[in-house]
């Protein structure tokens, strides 16, 4: 053969390769012409081919990817597969697994299976020969071969050496199966294959075929190393228990793509109730300890200030592995979602062209392509969202954690008390929404590119930032204030004050509805659709789709980022700096010898004899850096020894038990130590109790010692208590404690400061709420001669206003009201003196009785009230309906569509069926101006076609942002604050025995989470499945518009999608229910330690609640996890759905040979419908789970009784009461309404008869938990007399029983002992005159009266903003008074009386322990002000204070809930058989 010789004509690539073979063999230089029948090719022996010089396809040599003019057109060019299907996936496998092997090398061996090990590691080795023997038989250029063939053999044998270390360490230092040796094996194994059939088809020399057996050999080897490395190895795993471990640990990466391991969570999920114990253990790598460690090594505060993004950054850092997870399988899947329009081109091309001879390789290699690319989007996009939700909650658990950490570390005051709660519920929540998409946002910018920016350059966002921080922070102010008032009910009902606190909280959640960015937020939550056109609009999609997420998740990121900055705020603001200084034993002071009490660990001893405890030098302590509270106290502490700190209320007693636990903010001068007290026993004025158990408040996270717990509980006399509670000290507290009395809370701080065996006791104000005679016995058995702070050899430092104790102390420190110190030493000395405490007049043996004198058996404590008598079980306030729980509710859409408003509700509708079409006709349209075009003349001008598709495509936009605004603006504004007022309707209605078995977190989550729910989730919801439901029906119409037979899968696929949505809302339901059960525990546990820090960290209990907040943390953590997890696993299915629907058409298309314009614009419509019908599927669950919110919302709304009945629908006139005569007869009452009238046990008040005169002064006195504020309560109606008794309640002659209930409050003055305030930020006039009826000179004359109005003036007047941390306790309750007293000259002007008590002028008022919080003085003061203020009104009074019980014309003794004593105080106190006297004794009359 010559060089002109020309190859005639073939009719088949064989014999065309055979004649490509001769000119091959013929020419063994470089660039001689060979003519294949009409084609001139310039034919290169050595290089021109890319792989094997017997390939014939002219365009092998080129990237392709399809081949022309050979293999029947049906195959990738070589270069194409040698590029992509070999040297890019073994280039980055090599250097992946480099790294992963460096990172194993460092881990421990935990699998021990060497047979399994043995087989995998024999097969790795087979294969590296089979890829050597390639190599050699390459190299030897038996054949020719090309560079690029040659390092594509050099690469294969390289990640074939890398198999053989990777596997080894896989296989003994990973849980689960290699994902990295999984996923390389099984995308080189479909690349492998489609190049061994390209080498069979190529092959014709000896050489050709060894090499392509030896190919294929290494592919079956392969394979079966797949199946060897997918095995798990759960059963092989050293000291693995599964209770410990989910089943997610050691599943591969099969298992996690199709979310295989969560079968059990669904099967258990559809056949039972699911609880919290049901649930997989959290994955170790997601738990709270392990996250907070690793967030530890870079969290810098210090260095975080002044960088706007400091916290997110190091996030970032932190989760740097976790984010760059997600972005292998997100390119992935981008690469399968381009493949679309390549696809549709192809198969579009092949149905306009004639069929041939090749056509049914094509039609089943168009099925196989559908297969391919839909499966390859369902896998890949499961695999994105189960890593970046992985993210997602590992960053949730770090920010909840350095949230908690900061709580615990912060200076007191540095911010709102209730900003941690909000912060770790709404923000964090909000954040985990908003970054969902954070990995999309930069796949959609590399998906568009210059497009996107062009198309929406102008688009600004950036607004959004500062409205969601605004709204985040309405959220605070209203949850914080609704947290706060369900934690003090029963003091808000006993003032009067239910309405304007609802009124407040209400208009809280109407301004915070109106700042809420619901049309941004809507549409950023809104899957929008784009405009479809065949072949070249499945690349507009494909741009489209971008812009979509773009418009959609910038915005949302913008608000996330607005909530990771109020999060790094928080965590800026300042530590609490410990100024206290500790002084070694046995040194003297010099600064050298001198360190901050912080540092120590170790617990010391208590100094003996009369050695310093702690030292004060000239130091002044406050609140603030210009008014400090006390000023120049120059102190010492002696060790061993009882010290009592007294003084008038407002001298800053409390202050400097902050300034000795180092809590106080702002300081001068010096405080030394002497000892590093690791512990300190601290007992807060307002006592700290967390909801639980009286045993579990006491001993805390101390080792249980019954002996120690046994004599704490006997010195604190509650040992009587728990004899007299059914479940003994298992008897649960309730949140805040509210459970028990006012003097079995201090008692119970109090044993729990002792049992802590601290050798520092400070204790604030203990007996403010004892009476005469538990209070002497409480000091004799703990401070007195015998008592157990004396046999301890403890340090105690008292502050407390009961005066006769005084001649019991070791030392004595008198505190002036200038807040300096007035006098101190021993009792003796200061009685010498004519001071402070001389002036007090207290004898030196008001507490000196020795506790063997004291009669502890006589008239032991009676039984506390029935609101102390509640079991250890806290209700729920949503009942547990199992089968809805599974099934759900179908009625709760009506009374939320009730709650919207029907006539909104059809609106809604009318536009979602708008959308639907102009969303599916487009592309209807497209076809016939497509099939116009077609003729070679159009009917109908270019602009007809043209201005018509704007219109629809305006429409559509125009119907979308319709139905949004409806949805977003009006059905959210209407539902969110009709649900909250209907919620916030049944608390303040709710009796007070709700407040007492129901957990406060249980309650604050519905006025948090769950309306979160119905502002943000529930509405997105509503209108994505709404509108996605018009868009599945519009696009079924148009794909059935290609193959009408298609139709009759439709009936079979609806059935499968309704099994399937079926199957998974009965788990998703419950996981729902169970993340919101689960997060409640994490919420009550963040508001007991914003309230209770400083006891806290005086306990030294810092570690032990750190590591409980991680444990309720990964407890709220696997629903959160599992819930998402499932969600991922529907969208998948829904995705495989779609792929079935592809193949369906795919085939009818290339088998019927459908018309390409209808079968383009069905396949376009099925690039949008796959995520069309996922999404409305996706959405549809959702609210079906969100509904759940407004579920719950109307259970508790119909569950929770209100107080009021229906009888009660009296209103006196607005004189009434005007003379007070108060008349009892037979009274038996009990918080419990459905109490056994003959279970005399159960009952709060048995028998009560008395009668109150007109005008008449009675006091109310008894042991703790005599029933003394349950008679109080029964005069507001705070508890009900029992059904079936007869007696009589009457108040002027008024039936009580048949009086409305905010009547009686409002006529009736009230003060109760703790006071209550309107939320922080309200001014001194509004706290004061809640109602707005009094003039500013009012309210000045009655501060004036209380002497209260220097002190307002000084903090900026009546118009100043304040909390309740403006005053002291005392203070507090004098403002208290205060407003009692306003109310009663406001109620005297309007009657005609005049603001001077007149004589026509009465009333009732009732006081609570009105003065258990100031001093002797202001007491007497007090009394005073009483005295004139209501001279004619009935007052009825329960005071401990004998002092002030004197100043009254009748004394009523209680004892068990019974009436046993009544008569005139003085006449009581001198007959020494009385109950009364006994009292009088016990105190020191």
């Amino acid at each position: 053969m010559t060089k002109s010789s020309r190859i005639p004509n073939l009719d088949n690539d064989y014999t065309r390769i055979n004649a490509r073979k001769q000119a091959y063999e013929s020419y063994s230089s470089p660039g001689q012409l060979v003519d294949a029948g009409d084609e001139t090719v310039v034919w290169s022996v050595k290089s021109s081919l890319p792989n094997m010089s017997f390939s014939t396809c002219k365009n092998d040599n080129l990237i392709g990817p399809n081949v022309s003019g050979c293999r029947d057109d049906f195959d990738f060019t070589v270069k194409f597969e040698l590029v992509v299907f070999s040297v890019v996936p073994s280039a980055i496998f090599v250097v992946l697994a480099l790294w992963r092997t460096f990172h194993l090398s460092r881990k421990p061996v935990i699998v021990n299976e060497p047979a399994l090990q043995l087989l995998k590691s024999g097969c790795i080795t087979a294969y590296l020969g089979l890829q050597l023997a390639l190599l050699v038989l390459v190299a030897s250029r038996s054949f020719d071969v090309s560079a690029l063939s040659i390092s594509s053999t050099v690469l294969r044998f390289l990640a074939a050496i890398g198999l053989v270390p990777l596997s080894l360490l896989e296989h003994s230092r990973s849980a689960r199966p290699s994902v990295l040796l999984n996923a390389y094996l099984f995308l080189s194994l479909l690349f492998d294959i489609t190049q061994t059939r390209t080498f069979w088809l190529a092959s014709g020399t000896r050489s050709e075929k060894a090499n392509t057996a030896l190919f294929t050999a290494s592919v079956a080897l392969k394979v079966i190393i797949l199946l060897l490395e997918a095995r798990r190895k759960r059963t092989f795993v050293n000291k693995w228990d599964e209770k410990e471990h989910s089943p997610e640990e050691t599943s591969g990466l099969y298992s996690l793509g199709v979310f295989f391991w969560l079968n059990r969570v669904f099967i258990d999920g559809y056949s039972k109730i699911l609880q919290i114990n049901d649930l997989y253990p959290l994955d170790s790598g997601m738990r709270g300890r392990v996250l907070d460690e690793r967030f530890a090594q870079y969290a810098d505060y210090s260095k975080m200030k002044g960088h706007k993004y400091g916290l997110l950054k190091v996030l970032c850092r932190t989760l740097l592995a976790e984010l760059l997870l997600p972005v292998a399988p997100r390119l992935v899947l981008l690469g399968f979602l381009f493949c679309q329009p390549f696809f549709i081109e192809r198969l579009l091309t092949y149905l306009s062209e004639p069929e041939g001879p090749n056509s049914s390789n094509f039609a089943y290699g168009f099925i196989g392509a559908a297969v391919l690319i839909y499966s390859g989007i369902a896998v890949s996009t499961a695999l994105y969202w189960y890593f970046h939700y992985r993210t997602l909650l590992k960053a949730r658990g770090i920010l909840v954690s350095a949230v908690y950490r900061k709580t615990l570390e912060a200076r007191i005051g540095t911010s709102d008390s209730t900003a941690a709660i909000t912060l770790m519920s709404t923000d964090i929540e909000r954040i985990n929404v908003c970054f969902r998409s954070v990995h999309d946002v930069w796949a959609s910018f590399l998906e568009t590119g210059l497009a996107s920016y062009l198309l929406y350059l102008q688009l600004g966002p950036a607004f959004v930032a500062p409205i969601a921080s605004k709204w985040m922070a309405a959220i605070q102010r209203r949850v914080g204030l609704t947290s706060t008032v369900i934690a003090n009910t029963k003091n808000l009902k006993l003032s009067g004050l239910t309405q304007p606190v609802a009124n407040s909280i209400q208009q809280l959640r109407v301004d915070e509805i109106a700042i809420s960015p619901f049309v941004t937020f809507a549409f950023a939550s809104q899957q929008l659709g784009a405009t479809k056109i065949f072949t070249s609009l499945s690349y507009v999609i494909l741009l489209a789709d971008p812009f979509s997420i773009i418009f959609q998740s910038v915005p949302q990121i913008i608000a996330g980022l607005a909530c990771l900055g109020r999060i790094q705020k928080y965590l800026e603001c300042e530590t609490r700096n410990d100024f206290r200084s500790l002084i070694r034993a046995n040194e003297t002071h010099d600064p050298s010898n001198t360190e901050k009490v912080a540092s120590k660990n170790d617990k010391g001893l208590s100094l003996s004899g009369n050695s310093p405890a702690i030292t004060i030098n000239e130091g002044s302590y406050g609140w603030a850096p210009e008014s400090m509270v006390l000023r120049g106290i120059n102190v010492s502490f002696a060790s061993s020894a009882l010290t009592i700190v007294c003084g008038p209320v407002g001298c800053g007693k409390t202050s400097l038990c902050n300034a000795l636990l180092g809590e106080i903010p702002f300081h001068s001068g010096n405080m030394h130590l002497h000892t590093a007290y690791r512990r300190v026993g601290f007992c807060d004025q307002t006592p700290f109790l967390s909801n639980g158990t009286i045993r579990h408040n006491i001993i805390g996270f101390s080792d249980f010692d019954e002996n120690q717990y046994r004599e704490v509980l006997s010195a604190t006399m509650l040992d009587v208590d728990l004899e007299a509670l059914p479940s003994g000290e298992m008897t649960n507290v309730g949140s805040n404690g509210i459970t028990l009395s006012g003097g079995q809370k201090q008692r119970v701080s109090l044993a729990r400061a002792l049992y802590l065996q601290s050798d520092l006791l400070i204790l604030d104000d203990i007996f403010s709420g004892l009476d005469a005679d538990t209070e002497d016995q409480v000091f004799q058995r703990v401070f007195g001669p015998d008592g157990i702070a004396r046999r301890r050899h403890s340090t105690v430092i008292l502050m407390t206003h009961s005066v006769k104790h005084l001649p019991g102390a070791d030392h004595i420190v008198a505190l002036s009201i200038e807040g300096t110190v007035a006098e101190q030493g021993t009792f003796p000395e200061l009685m010498a003196n004519d001071g402070y405490i001389k002036g007090l007049g207290i004898r030196a043996t008001g507490s000196e009785t020795s506790s063997e004198k004291l009669d502890l058996a006589a008239d032991p404590q009676g039984p506390p009230a029935e609101l102390m008598r509640q079991t250890t079980a806290v209700s729920s306030i949503v009942p547990d309906t199992s089968k809805a729980r599974q099934t759900g509710d179908r009625t709760v859409y009506t009374h939320y569509f009730r709650s919207i408003g029907w006539i909104v509700t059809a609106i809604i509708v009318f536009w979602a069926a708008c959308f639907g079409f102009f969303q599916g006709f487009p592309n209807i349209w497209l076809t016939y101006w497509s099939a116009d075009a077609a003729k070679g003349y159009e009917a109908r001008s270019w602009s007809y076609y043209i201005g018509i598709y704007s219109v629809l495509q305006a429409s559509r936009m125009l119907s979308l942002f319709m139905c949004a605004y409806f949805v977003l603006v009006t059905a959210v504004t209407r539902s969110g604050a009709k649900l909250h007022l209907d919620t916030l309707t049944t608390l303040m209605h709710a009796p007070l025995r709700f407040f007492t078995t129901t957990d406060n977190g249980q309650t604050t989550n519905l006025f948090s989470q769950d309306l979160n729910l119905v502002d943000m989730e529930l509405p997105n919801a509503l209108l994505n499945a709404v509108l996605g439901c018009f868009e599945v029906i519009a696009g079924a119409a148009v794909i059935m518009g290609s193959a009408p037979a298609i139709a009759v899968s439709y009936p079979f696929l609806a059935l499968l999608l309704y099994f399937v949505q079926r199957f998974y809302l009965r788990t998703s339901r419950q996981m729902r229910f169970l993340d919101l059960e689960a997060k409640s525990p994490l919420y009550t546990h963040f508001r007991d330690t914003s309230h209770g820090i400083e006891s806290i960290r005086a306990f030294g209990f810092i570690e032990e609640d750190r590591e409980k907040n991680r444990q309720l943390l990964d407890t709220s953590q696997r629903p959160a996890y599992l819930l998402v997890m499932i969600q991922q696993w529907l969208v998948m299915v829904m995705n495989f759905v779609v792929m079935i629907l592809c193949v369906i058409l795919t085939s009818l298309a290339v088998k019927l040979r459908s018309n390409s314009g209808f079968t383009g614009a069905s396949l376009v419509s099925l690039m949008t419908f796959g995520n069309q019908i996922a999404y409305t599927i996706v959405f549809y669950t959702q609210l079906e789970t969100s509904i759940g919110a407004v579920s719950r919302l109307r259970a508790f709304n119909e569950t929770v009784k209100p107080e009021d009945r229906d009888d009660e629908d009296l209103v006196p006139d607005e004189n009434w009461p005007q003379k007070g005569e108060i008349e009892l007869k037979s009274i038996c009452a009990s918080y419990n309404t459905e109490v056994d009238e003959d279970k005399e046990s159960d009952l709060a008040l048995k028998g009560i008869n008395l009668t109150i005169t007109p005008g008449e002064k009675v006091a109310i006195c008894g042991r703790t938990g005599s029933g003394k504020s349950s008679l109080i309560a029964y005069l507001l109606k705070l508890l009900d007399p029992v059904p079936g008794k007869e007696a009589i309640a009457h108040i002027d002659q008024t039936p009580l029983d048949r009086i409305d209930r905010p009547t009686l409050r409002r006529r009736i003055i009230a003060i109760p002992q703790e006071a209550v305030f309107l939320p922080d930020g309200s001014t001194f006039r509004a706290n004061l005159d809640p109602f707005g009826v009094a003039t500013e000179a009012d309210c000045r004359s009655v501060l004036e009266t209380v002497d209260l109005w220097a002190f307002v003036e000084d903090r900026g007047g009546l118009e100043a903003g304040m909390s309740a941390g403006t005053f002291s306790q005392g203070q507090r309750q004098i403002f208290s008074l205060a407003r009692a007293v306003l109310r009663r000259r406001v109620r005297a002007r309007d009657l005609g009386h005049g603001q001077v008590a007149a004589k026509g002028e009465g009333g009732v008022l009732l006081l609570d322990e009105v003065s258990s919080s100031v001093d002797l003085e202001t007491e007497k003061a007090m009394q005073g002000i009483i005295r004139v203020e209501f001279q004619k009104y009935t007052v009825v009074a329960v005071s401990h204070r004998l002092d002030m019980v004197m100043d009254f014309d009748r004394v009523v003794v209680m004892s068990n809930g019974e009436i046993v004593e009544v008569g005139s105080p003085r006449v009581l106190a001198e007959d020494e058989s009385t109950r009364f006297g006994e009292l009088c004794r016990a105190g020191g009359r």
